[in-house]
C-alpha cells in the first residue's frame, strides 16, 4: 500500500461524505416541499441514521493497517448512496420546477450552503435534464444573485468568487473540455437574448419577444456545454437581468389583474343581472372570463403563469367592459354598475386596523387575509379552505371563516359563536403559518450543517411563547362550560388547540437542538 493509494481513499471518503450531506440537505426540502406545498406525505423511506453511521464507522479505519476493510465499506456505502439517490429522484419527480421556486421564496434568509448542497444533489446523481434543467437554472442563479432592498433588484455576485463556486460545483459532473470556439459562440448568443430581454419596455412586448420562452429552450439544446462555468456565468448574468426585468414589468400587471378580476369576478352576477337579457352575449364571456379566471389563479398559486392564460383573461376583461359601455349608451335608464365594483379591496388595511400595527403575528395574519378576501361569502368554508387562493394555507373551515366574521362578511352560526372565538382560530392559523415556515428554515439550515441565524433563532423564540399564550387561551374558553352544549365548536377548539400544539412540538424540538 502507497501513500498515493491511501489519499485515494481519503478522497473516495471525502466524496462519498459530501454526497451524503447533498442527499440529506434535499430530503429536508423535499420534506418541506410535500408537506407545505404539495400537501402530501412523502413517498419514500430511508434509514439516514444508519447510513451515516456507515460513514462514520469509516472515518474510524481510515489507514494504513485497515485500508482494505475501508475499501469494502466505502463500496457498500457507494452503492447505498446511489439507490438512496434513485429513491429521492423518484420523489423529486412529483416537486416541479415551481413548486422549488416557491419554496425558497418563502424563505426570508438566502443560505448558500444549503442551496449548493441541493446543486450537488442534482450532480452527483448526473439528473440534469428535462424539469431538473429548469430547476438546476434557478439553484444556479440564486447562489449567483443579491437581492438590494433599496433599489427593489437582483445584482450579480462578485465575479471572481462566483466563477470559483460555479467550478468547484460543475467539477463533480467530470465534463470534458469544450471547444473554446463553441464557448465563445454559446457566451455571445446568451448576452444577445439578455440584451433582447432587458430592451422589452412593457409585459406586452416582454410576451410578444419571446424572451423567457427563447433562454429556456436555449439552455435545454446546449446539452452538457451548459455547464461549461463561463458560459453557465453567461446563463447566470442573463438570468438575473431577465429577473429584474419581470420584476418591474409583470409584477405591476399582475397585481392590476388580480384587482380587477377580482372585483369583476365578484360583481359578475350583478352584472349578468342587469345587461345579461338584453345581452346573451355578455353572459357567454363572463362564463368564458370565470374559465380563464380559475386558470389564472391556479397557475399562479403554482407560480406557474403563463403569458397566453394572461393573454386571454385581458382579452376577456376588455371584451365585457366594452360591452358594458355599449350597453350604458344604448339603454341610459339600464341599472348602473354597483359603485363598489371600482373600490379598492384594502383587507390587509383592515386586519392592521382590528390586531395593531405591532401585532406579532401581522404578516401572516395579512396573508390570510390576503387569499380569504378574494373569496365570496356565500361559498361554503368547506369549499372556500380547498379554492387554490386558500389552499396552501392549509387552514381549517371555521378559521377561513372567522376572518369572514369577524369583518362583518359572514353571520354567525350560534349564539356561542362570538369574537372571541373568531379572533383565537385567527390567530392560531396564523401561528400555524409562522412556526411551519421558520421550523422548515432551520431544519434546512441544520441539515446543511449551518447554524441558523440569531434572528431566526429570536424569531422562534417568539413563536413559542406566543404558542404558550395561545394554548392557554384555548384552555380557558375549553373550561367555559357554555361550550359543552354545542359539540360543533368544543370540536373546533380542540382541533385548532392541537393543530397548534403539534406544530409548537416539532418547532420546540428543532430549537431547543440549537438554543
Amino acid at each position: 500500500m502507497t501513500v498515493a493509494e491511501l489519499g485515494a481513499l481519503h478522497a473516495r471518503y471525502v466524496r462519498a461524505s459530501d454526497r451524503f450531506k447533498a442527499i440529506w440537505t434535499y430530503h429536508q426540502f423535499a420534506t418541506g416541499a410535500y408537506r407545505n406545498l404539495i400537501g402530501a406525505n412523502l413517498p419514500y423511506e430511508v434509514d439516514f441514521n444508519r447510513l451515516f453511521d456507515s460513514i462514520k464507522h469509516v472515518s474510524a479505519i481510515l489507514n494504513a493497517a485497515q485500508m482494505a476493510t475501508a475499501t469494502q465499506a466505502l463500496e457498500r456505502i457507494e452503492t447505498v448512496l446511489t439507490r438512496t439517490s434513485q429513491t429521492l429522484l423518484d420523489a423529486d419527480d412529483g416537486i416541479t420546477a415551481s413548486v422549488l421556486r416557491r419554496f425558497f421564496e418563502r424563505l426570508k434568509r438566502q443560505d448558500d450552503q444549503i442551496i449548493q448542497f441541493l446543486i450537488k444533489f442534482y450532480l452527483y446523481a448526473d439528473a440534469v435534464e428535462a424539469d431538473r434543467r429548469d430547476k438546476l437554472d434557478f439553484l444556479f442563479t440564486r447562489v449567483g444573485e443579491d437581492f438590494v432592498p433599496t433599489r427593489g433588484e437582483y445584482v450579480l455576485r462578485e465575479a471572481l468568487q462566483l466563477r470559483q463556486s460555479v467550478i468547484a460545483l460543475v467539477s463533480l459532473l467530470r465534463l470534458g473540455e469544450a471547444p473554446q470556439d463553441e464557448v465563445v459562440r454559446l457566451i455571445r448568443a446568451v448576452r444577445t437574448m439578455r440584451d433582447d430581454i432587458a430592451a422589452t419596455e412593457n409585459f406586452d412586448d416582454l410576451v410578444s419577444r419571446n424572451g423567457f420562452r427563447n433562454a429556456r429552450a436555449f439552455k435545454h439544446r446546449v446539452g452538457d456545454l451548459y455547464f461549461q462555468p463561463d458560459v453557465l456565468m453567461a446563463v447566470i448574468e442573463m438570468n438575473v437581468e431577465a429577473k429584474n426585468r419581470y420584476l418591474r414589468l409583470y409584477g405591476p400587471e399582475e397585481r392590476r389583474l388580480i384587482e380587477e378580476t377580482e372585483r369583476l369576478d365578484e360583481h359578475g352576477a350583478a352584472i349578468e343581472r342587469n345587461f345579461g337579457d338584453t345581452n346573451p352575449a355578455l353572459v357567454e364571456e363572463m362564463a368564458r372570463f370565470r374559465r380563464y379566471k380559475e386558470r389564472f389563479d391556479v397557475l399562479r398559486a403554482q407560480s406557474n403563469v403563463k403569458s397566453d392564460v394572461v393573454a386571454k383573461l385581458k382579452a376577456s376583461m376588455n371584451s365585457i367592459l366594452s360591452q358594458l359601455d355599449r350597453g350604458l349608451e344604448a339603454d341610459e335608464e339600464a341599472p348602473p354598475i354597483p359603485t363598489s365594483f371600482f373600490d379598492e379591496t384594502q383587507h390587509s388595511e383592515e386586519i392592521a386596523e382590528r390586531f395593531g400595527r405591532g401585532e406579532a403575528l401581522l404578516e401572516f395574519l395579512q396573508r390570510i387575509a390576503s387569499s380569504i378576501g378574494m373569496i365570496d361569502a356565500s361559498v361554503d368554508p368547506d369549499e372556500m379552505v380547498q379554492l387554490p387562493c386558500a389552499r396552501e394555507l392549509r387552514i381549517e373551515p371555521w378559521e377561513a371563516a372567522a376572518y369572514q366574521k369577524l369583518f362583518d362578511r359572514r353571520a354567525a352560526d350560534a349564539e356561542e359563536d362570538n369574537e372571541e372565538l373568531w379572533v383565537i382560530y385567527l390567530r392560531a392559523a396564523a401561528l400555524r403559518l409562522k412556526v411551519d415556515e421558520e421550523a422548515t428554515i432551520m431544519a434546512t439550515a441544520m441539515a446543511a450543517g449551518v447554524r441558523p441565524e440569531p434572528e431566526l433563532l429570536a424569531r422562534a423564540k417568539c413563536s413559542l411563547d406566543l404558542a404558550k399564550e395561545l394554548d392557554e387561551q384555548f384552555g380557558d374558553l375549553l373550561q367555559e362550560a357554555v361550550y359543552y352544549s354545542n359539540r360543533k365548536i368544543l370540536h373546533q377548539l380542540y382541533r385548532s388547540r392541537f393543530r397548534l400544539l403539534r406544530g409548537f412540538s416539532g418547532l420546540w424540538l428543532i430549537y431547543d437542538r440549537q438554543a
